[in-house]
């Protein structure tokens, strides 16, 4: 009974002390990180996947649950004691010489849950610059880091919160900036792991320096998202169910040409435009499934309705919103490789490697 009363207290303090720092946040930053669009905020690159395994499962992803330490940046309350003592390391590589890449280290605690530290960063290559005559003055070497941090706190098996904290450096040519910014995680499962619900608020915060000498804050990409897993018992696969951008409904480009009636015999300011809300809402959403044979061999596909949409061509659509990756597990090793398709003909591949360091270390008897 006392166990019972320890643990239902400690839930009661977590719980407040999420609230408070969420509060907190809130007043500090203001309402300007809550209705972005794409382009329109800086630190552009936190919204990057942090793994070839999340982009082989359509770019975002929430509900993965097992020994993968990449994940703690979709959702810090997936972080778990399976995770103990791993690193991982992914790398995104990109015409042109940009590199996206993450580092995580996690180490279990025990009673003090579990915890995870790490670094993102993007490094877009170096870049000619010209004065206004277009004669070229030098090279710049543009990159933008976050250096985080967080933790994760289990209630039995059952239900786990989690948070993480971010410093953010971004230096544009002559121009710096630095930002904080929080993440904010809980999950539901059941006992046998079969079905996880999951719940995250992603980057929670705004600039401390703007880029400028100016008063003037720029948002950066909140991103409230929900998402839900099931597997099953006898077959080897899980589907992943995930949403994103829950505070912005209207994903879409606002095309004019898309509401004119082309028909050159009807008036075009008669015509009804036409609903999207189909389409408004597959945009939030982002479909997988994961199958792995005996835990060794990982196959991941998805699809995103929202990349869908935006890499597509009139003439040509291709693989566009299509994602998929191949991992394989062996004793302390993980290597995962992930793609997604992008415009143009092209695609993007990710890279990841998974160590578990307390797997060369011998147990004593």
């Amino acid at each position: 009974m006392n166990t019972i009363k320890v643990k239902a207290f400690r839930f009661v303090l977590n719980f407040s002390l999420v609230r408070y720092i969420t509060s907190l946040l809130l007043i500090f930053f203001g309402s300007s990180s809550f209705a972005q669009v794409g382009g329109s905020y800086a630190y552009s690159f936190l919204s990057n996947a942090t793994s070839s395994r999340v982009t082989g499962l359509g770019g975002m992803n929430i509900t993965i649950s097992d020994f993968d330490p990449s994940v703690q940046l979709s959702n810090p309350a997936l972080l778990n004691p399976t995770m103990h003592r791993h690193i991982s390391v992914s790398q995104i590589i990109q015409p042109g010489g940009i590199n996206f890449g993450n580092v995580a280290y996690v180490h279990d605690f025990k009673k003090y849950g579990t915890w995870g530290f790490g670094v993102q960063y993007a490094a877009y290559g170096s870049i000619k610059t010209t004065d206004e005559a277009s004669n070229i003055t030098g090279d710049m070497n543009p990159g933008e880091v976050n250096i985080y941090g967080g933790g994760s706190y289990r209630f039995g098996k059952l239900f786990s919160v989690g948070a993480n904290l971010k410093i953010i450096t971004s230096h544009l040519a002559q121009y710096t900036s630095v930002g904080m910014a929080a993440d904010f995680g809980a999950t539901v499962r059941d006992p046998k792991n079969i079905v996880l619900f999951s719940i995250a608020a992603k980057n929670l915060g705004g600039q401390l320096k703007s880029y400028t000498d100016t008063k003037v804050k720029e948002p950066i990409p909140f991103n409230l998202q929900a998402g839900l897993s099931f597997g099953f018992k006898e077959v080897p696969i899980r589907v992943h169910f995930n949403m994103h951008d829950l505070t912005n409904w209207n994903l879409r480009y606002a095309n004019p040409a898309d509401d004119v009636n082309q028909n050159l015999f009807q008036d075009s300011s008669s015509s009804k435009k036409k609903s999207y809300a189909g389409d408004e809402f597959f945009r939030h959403v982002v479909i997988g499934v994961e199958a792995n044979i005996k835990k060794i061999v990982y196959i991941d596909f998805a699809y995103n309705h929202q990349n869908r949409m935006e890499y597509r061509q009139e003439t040509r659509r291709g693989l566009a919103g299509f994602s998929m990756g191949l991992g394989v597990h062996v004793k302390q090793f993980m290597f995962h490789f992930g793609l997604q398709a992008k415009p143009l003909k092209q695609t993007m591949a990710q890279f990841t490697l998974n160590v578990n360091t307390a797997g060369f270390v011998k147990k004593k008897k």
